[in-house]
C-alpha cells in the first residue's frame, strides 16, 4: 500500500543506459514498480532521490508526477539501493521492550559503516557467526543538519532497513559492563551486507504524522519474529537528531580497535541513513540470572579468575551456549522486513 503522491512522494532508484535514475512510484504488485520517471523529466541523473528533487518545493514535485502521462515499469530485482552510502549513525536500545530482552535501559548511539544493498537482498553468511535480525526504521535528509530546529523546515526521508548483526562478535568485543558505550557494535554490525534498504525512500509531507502510522515487522520462513510502532521509539526523531548533534566531533565509539566519531564534522551529513533502533524479538536476549549464577560458580571454583576477569567470562561462556540456538539465521532462511507504506526487504541466507 502507498501513499498519494499528495500525501508523500514515494522514490525509487534504477539504473538505465548507464545513467542513475529515480522513479516516482505510483503503484507497486509485489514484483515490480511502475510511475513517473523524474529523472526523465526533471533532465537530472543524481546519484542521491534528494538531489534530483533539489530546490524544488513538495507540491511542484506533485505537480510534475501528475503532469507526466508516461508510465515507466521498473522490475524489483533491477532496483538498486533506495539509500547509497557506506556511513550511517544507529540508535541501540530504543524500544522499552527491547531494552527488556537484552538487559539494556537506556538509547545510546553508534556508527554503521557499511554500504546499502537493494531490497531484493541476498547475504552471505560466514561459518561462526550468530547472525541475528532487526526491522528498524531509517531517516535521511536532503542536506546536512546542523540544529535540531532544523527538522522544522526540512524534508525527510523514510524507509525500511534491516540492521543485521553478528552477536557472536559483539559478545567478543562488547564492554559487557559500559555496553551503551558502543564498543563492539559497529564491529558486529558492518559486515558486507549487513544493511539491505527497502524498495523506496517515502517523504511525507507531514512527517510527524506519518511516523505515528509506522508498523514494523519481521518475519522468518513467514513466521512472525518482530512487530512494533515507531511511535513507540523512546527517543523520537527530535530527541535522536538533538542527542547525535551533541557529540558532534567527539570520538565516542570503536571500531576496528580505534575510536571513531559518530559523523564527520559539525552536522550530521546528507543522505546518511539514522538507523532508529528495533522493537522486540530478536534473537539475541540477556543471559537469565540462572546463568549468571552458574557461570560465576564456574569462575569461582574452576580457577576461572587466573586467566580472565569475570564479566569477559561470563560473557565468553554465554557465547558458547548461544551457538546452540536454533533461531539464529542459517543459510537458506528466508527474511521479509517490512514497514507499511515504505515496502519490504525480501532477504535469502546464502552459504
Amino acid at each position: 500500500m502507498l501513499k498519494k503522491p499528495e500525501e508523500a512522494l514515494t522514490l525509487s532508484r534504477f539504473s538505465k543506459d548507464g545513467q542513475i535514475h529515480t522513479l516516482a512510484v505510483l503503484s507497486d504488485n509485489g514484483e515490480q514498480v511502475s510511475g513517473v520517471d523524474l529523472s526523465a523529466a526533471l533532465k537530472r541523473y543524481n546519484q542521491n532521490a534528494f538531489d534530483v528533487i533539489s530546490g524544488l518545493a513538495f507540491d511542484d514535485v506533485v505537480k510534475i508526477i501528475r503532469s507526466d502521462t508516461a508510465n515507466t515499469i521498473v522490475p524489483y530485482q533491477d532496483l538498486l539501493p533506495s539509500v547509497v552510502g557506506e556511513a550511517h549513525l544507529a540508535i541501540g536500545i530504543n524500544y522499552a521492550e527491547h531494552g527488556k530482552e537484552t538487559g539494556q535501559v537506556r538509547p545510546f548511539m553508534f556508527p554503521k559503516i557499511v554500504e546499502t544493498d537493494p531490497a531484493i537482498h541476498q547475504l552471505k553468511y560466514t561459518k561462526g557467526w550468530l547472525l541475528d535480525h532487526e526491522v528498524e526504521l531509517g531517516i535521511v535528509f536532503p542536506s546536512a543538519v546542523c540544529y535540531a530546529t532544523d527538522l522544522n523546515h526540512s524534508m525527510i526521508g523514510f524507509l525500511v532497513v534491516n540492521d543485521f548483526t553478528d552477536r557472536a562478535t559483539l559478545m567478543r568485543k562488547m564492554d559487557s559492563r559500559n555496553v551503551t558505550g558502543g564498543k563492539g557494535f559497529p564491529d558486529a554490525k558492518s559486515k558486507n551486507g549487513f544493511l539491505p534498504t527497502g524498495p523506496y525512500m517515502v517523504i511525507p509531507k507531514n512527517w510527524r504524522a506519518f511516523v505515528n502510522e509506522l508498523h514494523l515487522t519481521l518475519s522468518v520462513n513467514g513466521h512472525i519474529r518482530q512487530s512494533g510502532y515507531a511511535k513507540d521509539m523512546v527517543w523520537n526523531i527530535d530527541k535522536i537528531i538533538e542527542r547525535s548533534l551533541s557529540v558532534k566531533g567527539e570520538r565516542k565509539s570503536y571500531y576496528q580497535d580505534k575510536m571513531v566519531k559518530l559523523f564527520e564534522g559539525d552536522c550530521i551529513p546528507a543522505n546518511s541513513i539514522i538507523i532508529t533502533g528495533t522493537p522486540s524479538g530478536v534473537v539475541f536476549n540477556a543471559p537469565a540470572k540462572g546463568f549468571i549464577f552458574g557461570a560465576v560458580a564456574k569462575y569461582i571454583f574452576t580457577g576461572g579468575f587466573f586467566g580472565n576477569k569475570m564479566h569477559p567470562y561470563i560473557l565468553q561462556q554465554y557465547l558458547k551456549k548461544e551457538r546452540s540456538n536454533p533461531r539464529y539465521l542459517q543459510p537458506d532462511d528466508h527474511i521479509e522486513t517490512s514497514i507499511n507504506f515504505l515496502g519490504t526487504i525480501k532477504t535469502t541466507i546464502k552459504n
